[in-house]
């Protein structure tokens, strides 16, 4: 989060030779690309809480990823899978999504992040140019859950979502 209180996003092409978490040297704990596309889920840790300071997306070697970053203490919690149409939950609106493709995630026991107004809009973060095409984060927020699509230029491509602390991150790799 700025020092304003707004939220950032960017898109970050990494260089084809550094599989790394866009904007950090640490190498991820996903040795091996992406190759399923069912349902994955982890429950959050017990004294979760968080708050979303950024949304970025990079390009790698054989992946595309998107991060979610956090401010706070604890692990959030997360569900993902590939949806046939993105729905806003509570009132079924239609959000579009940009892509052939949508992964839906749900981000658990985190806190909305407001800015100076006490509004928070969000954007739709662009993609890489080869897999994600967008991220809608914040679509929906509801009792610490924060619904966010992925659109991807190709359906049901192979994902895999893992997190990472220092700065806790959920990151999402979808296979090229």
């Amino acid at each position: 989060m700025t020092a304003d209180g707004s939220m950032t996003t960017s898109v970050t092409a990494a260089p084809e030779s550094t599989p790394a978490d866009v904007g950090a040297t640490e190498w991820d704990s996903n040795s091996t690309l992406p190759t399923d596309t069912a349902p994955q889920s982890s429950l959050p840790s017990a004294s979760a809480d968080l708050t979303l300071t950024d949304v970025r997306v990079g390009r790698h070697p054989g992946f595309d990823r998107v991060v979610y970053e956090f401010t706070g203490t604890g692990t959030p919690g997360w569900r993902a899978r590939y949806v046939d149409s993105a729905t806003q939950d509570n009132c079924n609106k239609p959000i579009s999504v940009t892509g052939n493709g949508i992964i839906q995630i749900y981000i658990n026991r985190i806190t909305f992040p407001y800015d100076n107004s006490g509004v928070r809009s969000f954007s739709p973060v662009p993609g890489t140019g080869s897999v994600v095409t967008e991220v809608r984060e914040g679509v929906s927020w509801s009792e610490g859950d924060m619904q966010s699509f992925i659109g991807t230029a190709r359906s049901q491509r192979p994902f895999t979502v893992f997190t990472l602390s220092g700065p806790t991150r959920v990151v999402v790799d979808i296979a090229t």
